[in-house]
C-alpha cells in the first residue's frame, strides 16, 4: 500500500511517498509537493503503476496515461504525446513554406513510404520507433524497391530530419535514425566537353540551344539557372551578369565573355527584356521531354555520346548539360586560374556573397573568364 510521509530528518519541506516496486524493494521518493492532497494523490497513482507493472500490464500506453494522471492531480499538463504517423503530418505541413513545392513533394512521397513500411506500428508514439524500424525500411528501399544509394540516402535524410525535430520538441530522447548507416553512394563522374566537342554542338544545336550552351560554358551555371536568366541579369555597360543561384542561394556576378557578349548582342534586338530563352524556358527541368532530356537530340546530331551508366534502376549519362558546368571549371584549370577566382566564378563562399565586386576586383576575373576558349573558331566545315 503507497503511503505518504514528512522527511523524518526534517530537512525537506515536501511530502515522500512509500511505495513497493515490482521486484519486492520499498522505496521512499519526495513527491516535491507540500499540499498534502496533492502528494497523496501522485503517490498513490504511482503504487498503482507498481502493481500494474508487476502484474505485466504496464504498457507503454498504460504507463503514458498513468503519469498523466499523475501530473493532472496535482496540475500539472500532461505530457506531449504524438504518434509517429500524427508528428510527421505536422511536420510536413511546417515545410510547406520553407520550401519548394517539389521539394516537399519529394518530403511527402518519402514519409508516405517509411509510414506504409510500419504498418500498424506508424499510430504508436514515436517513442516506440527503433533504430530497427528504420533499418529495415532501407533494406526493403534497396531490395524490394531497387532504387539507388543516392536516392535512399535522401530517403534517410528526410527521416532523419523528422526524428531529430521530435528529439529536439523533447518528444524523444534520441533519434532512431541517426545510428542507420548510409548506403555508400558511388558519385557519377561527369566528362567535361572538348572545345571541338562544343563547336560541333552549337554548329548543329537550335537557335536558344546554342545560346543556353552558350549562357553555361562561360558562366559555369546550371541548367534551370541558366534557362531563367532574364535581360534584368545582364550589365553589358559593365560587362558582366549577376544572378542567384538556384541551389545554393548564393549571388554570383561572373564577367561576360567576349563570344558570349557577341551572342547576346545579336539576339538583343529580337527581344524587349524578359527571359534570354523565352521558348526553352516555358519547358521543365526533368521528365521525359524535359530540357535535361532534349539535351540528347543535338549531342546526338554532333555525334557526342552521352556515355550512359546504369545506376541502380536508373541510367545516367556522363555527358549532359551538367558537364558544361563541370567543362567551366576543368577549362579555368586548365588555363592556370587559381583556386580562389575558379571559386569565386563558379559561386561565392564568402561573407560578401550580397555584393557586387568592385571594379579592383573585376579586373582579374575578366582576365580568368577570356582564357576560356572561343567555341566558333573550331566550328567543323
Amino acid at each position: 500500500m503507497a503511503s505518504i510521509h514528512k522527511d523524518p530528518r526534517g530537512k525537506s519541506p515536501f511530502w515522500y511517498c512509500a511505495y513497493t516496486l515490482p521486484d519486492g524493494r520499498r522505496v521512499f521518493r519526495s513527491t516535491k509537493q507540500r499540499d498534502r492532497k496533492k502528494a497523496l494523490a501522485m503517490c498513490l497513482k504511482l503504487g498503482e503503476a507498481a502493481q500494474a507493472a508487476k502484474a505485466g500490464e504496464l504498457t507503454e500506453l498504460a504507463a503514458r496515461k498513468n503519469l498523466d494522471d499523475i501530473l493532472e492531480s496535482v496540475g500539472v499538463r500532461p505530457i506531449r504525446s504524438e504518434t509517429v504517423r500524427s508528428f510527421s503530418t505536422t511536420w510536413l505541413a511546417s515545410k510547406k513554406l520553407s520550401t519548394t513545392p517539389r521539394t516537399h513533394a519529394f518530403y511527402n512521397r518519402t514519409l508516405g513510404k517509411f509510414l506504409d513500411s510500419l504498418g500498424e506500428r506508424a499510430n504508436r508514439p514515436l517513442s516506440g520507433i527503433a533504430p530497427a524500424d528504420v533499418a529495415a525500411f532501407r533494406d526493403a528501399r534497396l531490395k524490394t524497391d531497387g532504387v539507388s544509394p543516392g536516392t535512399l540516402s535522401l530517403d534517410l535524410t528526410v527521416i532523419r530530419s523528422v526524428f531529430s525535430s521530435a528529439r529536439r520538441q523533447g518528444l524523444l530522447t534520441h533519434n532512431p535514425a541517426e545510428t542507420i548507416d548510409l548506403p555508400r553512394r558511388k558519385p557519377i563522374e561527369r566528362v567535361t566537353f572538348t572545345p571541338a566537342e562544343l563547336s560541333a554542338l552549337l554548329f548543329v544545336a537550335p537557335t536558344e540551344w546554342q545560346t543556353l550552351i552558350l549562357l553555361a560554358f562561360y558562366l559555369g551555371g546550371r541548367l534551370r539557372d541558366m534557362v531563367t536568366l532574364s535581360w534584368d541579369a545582364v550589365d553589358l555597360d559593365r560587362g558582366t551578369i549577376f544572378y542567384t543561384q538556384g541551389k545554393t542561394g548564393r549571388r554570383v556576378e561572373v564577367p561576360i565573355h567576349p563570344e558570349l557578349e557577341q551572342r547576346l548582342l545579336e539576339i538583343a534586338g529580337d527581344q524587349q527584356g524578359g527571359p534570354l530563352c523565352p521558348t526553352l524556358t516555358k519547358d521543365r527541368i526533368q521528365g521525359r521531354n524535359g530540357l535535361s532530356n532534349q539535351f540528347a537530340r543535338p549531342l546526338a546530331k554532333a555525334g557526342i555520346s552521352a556515355e550512359t551508366v546504369q545506376a541502380g534502376k536508373n541510367r545516367f549519362s556522363r555527358k549532359s548539360f551538367h558537364s558544361l558546368r563541370h567543362t567551366f571549371a576543368s577549362a579555368l584549370t586548365n588555363a592556370g586560374v587559381n583556386p580562389e577566382l575558379r571559386m569565386k566564378l563558379v559561386g561565392h563562399r564568402s561573407l560578401e556573397v550580397h555584393q557586387r565586386y568592385t571594379h579592383h576586383e573585376l579586373e582579374p576575373l575578366k582576365a580568368a573568364i577570356n582564357a576560356l576558349p572561343r567555341l566558333t573558331e573550331n566550328r567543323p566545315d
